[in-house]
């Protein structure tokens, strides 16, 4: 059977059972076909013309915030409108009923969803556009930023986003229409500052802080790629943000898992 791959025998059990079939069909549709270099060509590109127009800016701090505002921030509306459809077209479309109609657990349905976008979202929307910013923003102001201090970057803004992924996924469970899939994760994001303004101590749970300025403090990602000691509000907020995306993912887990097809 090996000699076609859409029969090959795949072994697993439990909760795991086709989760490798999965995952990997999940990662085709971003490598495999157009997806992966148009969002390399938008998100690189954004990347690119941001810190080209930003380098009059006197300063490399002004110039890091403009990168990380539009590079930490934005990515964030195209990973929601990803996954708006991961769960909720495929129970629309009656695909979602037929895979799970052969050897594949619920569990790894969901899972190879979050995995294969992670990834994707990872190369694409952080790896991608932050490492042209590096590069763009060393040559223009003669010198090698510290590499460590983007990587970690990179790791917050990837938090930052895993939240909206998770969020999205998580409602996509609930749903049955994209419309509060995809606006409730919208209105947060783009009402973060807002909602910060009325109730300040959601600033430990909305992850708005670790890319963004709020007032007189920086962002979590501009003090790692300067080199400066994080705040324990930021470490906080960025457990906070972390667990969170954790509860969301379990919570979809859960509730797909009781879903009736």
């Amino acid at each position: 059977m090996s000699g076609n791959e859409a029969f090959e025998l795949v072994s697993g059990t439990g909760w795991s059972r086709g989760l490798s079939n999965m995952l990997r069909s999940g990662l085709a549709r971003w490598f495999k076909t157009k997806t992966w270099w148009i969002h390399c060509l938008i998100w690189g590109g954004m990347a690119a013309i941001i810190v080209t127009l930003g380098r009059v800016s006197p300063t490399i701090v002004e110039l890091l915030m403009i990168s990380f505002i539009f590079t930490g921030l934005f990515p964030a509306v195209g990973v929601v409108i990803i996954m708006q459809d991961t769960i909720v077209g495929e129970k629309r479309e009656g695909t979602a009923s037929w895979v799970l109609s052969k050897p594949l657990s619920r569990l790894a349905f969901v899972l190879s969803k979050v995995i294969a976008n992670s990834i994707g979202v990872l190369v694409t929307m952080i790896i991608v556009p932050f490492s042209i910013s590096y590069t763009i923003i060393s040559i223009v102001h003669k010198s090698l930023l510290p590499p460590l201090g983007f990587i970690g970057a990179m790791g917050v803004i990837f938090i930052s986003h895993y939240f909206f992924l998770s969020l999205t996924l998580m409602l996509g469970t609930f749903f049955n229409n994209r419309g509060p899939v995809i606006g409730i994760p919208l209105a947060i994001l783009f009402l973060q500052q807002n909602i910060l303004g009325f109730l300040p101590s959601l600033r430990y749970f909305l992850p708005w802080n670790l890319v963004v300025p709020i007032g007189n403090t920086n962002p979590l990602v501009l003090s790692l790629t300067m080199g400066i000691p994080a705040q324990s509000d930021h470490l906080i907020l960025l457990l906070v943000v972390a667990l969170e995306s954790m509860v969301f993912t379990l919570i979809g887990l859960w509730r797909f898992n009781r879903e009736e097809f």
